[in-house]
């Protein structure tokens, strides 16, 4: 999921300068993946939540796109299942109730042992007994996924948006 306005939605600037969940600010950068059209769904609606502007208030072409891309490599800590959320020393309850700074540990470890990234349950839209799907951060230490195609519309891309009448 990208805003329009990303000239390359490849780029982890962003995250190296500011940081997130899997990137402690300055250190190093990652590009976070959403693995299913749900989660990426849930994630633009988290990102408006709270804002001067919701995500359905934004004019049709401001609002985000989707781009495909292709992972090859395998070479990701799993903070997915049970087993690798305990063996990151997260809490069962992870990513709820997790705040980034506990997670950069694991981050700092992965990548200095030359993990290509983190595959992780996805923290957009918290519910009191699941987590909704995953998410992937692959860390810009070595060859970044590939597009896939072209990015796709909001209304080609997010859940339940019918087009209008006679479109």
């Amino acid at each position: 999921m990208c805003k329009p306005e990303w000239a390359a939605c490849s780029d982890t600037t962003y995250a190296k300068r500011l940081g997130g969940r899997w990137t402690p600010p300055e250190e190093f950068g990652a590009l976070y993946l959403c693995a299913t059209i749900e989660v990426a769904a849930a994630v633009a609606r988290t990102h408006h939540v709270g804002r001067a502007i919701p995500l359905f208030s934004l004019r049709p072409s401001r609002r985000p796109q989707l781009q495909a891309f292709t992972v090859v490599t395998n070479q990701f800590v799993d903070v997915v299942t049970d087993e690798g959320v305990a063996a990151a020393g997260l809490p069962p309850a992870y990513p709820y109730g997790v705040d980034h700074k506990a997670c950069w540990p694991v981050a700092r470890q992965a990548c200095s042992l030359g993990a290509r990234g983190v595959a992780c349950r996805s923290a957009a839209e918290p519910g009191p007994d699941f987590w909704l799907g995953e998410e992937l951060a692959v860390f810009d230490n070595g060859p970044m996924p590939k597009a896939a195609g072209r990015r796709r519309p909001f209304s080609a891309w997010y859940p339940d948006v019918v087009p209008p009448l006679g479109s």
